[in-house]
């Protein structure tokens, strides 16, 4: 049998949704991701802060979006949360501007590059060039791979000329 129709038959969807990325409803699936029913504390742990961190930056940066009252902008993005023998994946997708899309990839690709200590640097570089700015996904990605131990695996799906899909996607190991 073919090794990846096994891979795909050994993966288990825990959470799959496509919509608005409301704080409420972050909330409400971060809540179900902390109350897992298995021996895996340490795992699920860093698979709540990930969660937390990429759903943000879907919420807050999606170009796709939602106004609330006209005044508060919503994100709309998917997300998936699967789990596998050995380890979880999270992944968000969402709508980004082109130029953007190669900002976040040239960002995956310097944290995917970096180890421990260079991650630290890079996320202390990042709080002391950005007072009081929100850091997005600068923070995001550096505190995702930190908690992980895993590189970030990111997909750009060109939409037209002016915006692209970005897919991310987070392994979380078990043990």
């Amino acid at each position: 049998m073919d090794t990846n129709i096994v891979s795909l038959m050994n993966k288990k969807t825990l959470l799959s949704y496509r919509g608005p990325f409301y704080i409420e409803l972050i909330s409400v699936f971060g809540m179900n991701i902390r109350n897992f029913n298995d021996s895996y504390i340490n795992a699920r742990k860093k698979l709540f802060k990930i969660f937390i961190e990429l759903s943000q930056n879907v919420s807050n940066y999606s170009e796709n979006f939602h106004m609330v009252n006209n005044v508060q902008r919503i994100g709309v993005g998917e997300l998936f949360l699967k789990e596998m023998e050995n380890s979880y994946s999270f992944t968000t997708t969402n709508q980004v501007k082109k130029a953007d899309a190669n900002i976040l990839s040239e960002r995956c690709e310097l944290v995917n590059a970096s180890d421990q200590i260079k991650l630290r640097e890079l996320k202390r570089e990042q709080r002391i060039n950005s007072p009081g700015e929100k850091f997005g996904a600068r923070i995001g990605l550096i505190q995702a791979v930190m908690l992980s131990g895993n590189k970030l695996d990111y997909k750009v799906k060109e939409i037209d000329d002016k915006y692209s899909y970005f897919s991310l996607t987070v392994t979380i190991d078990k043990y």
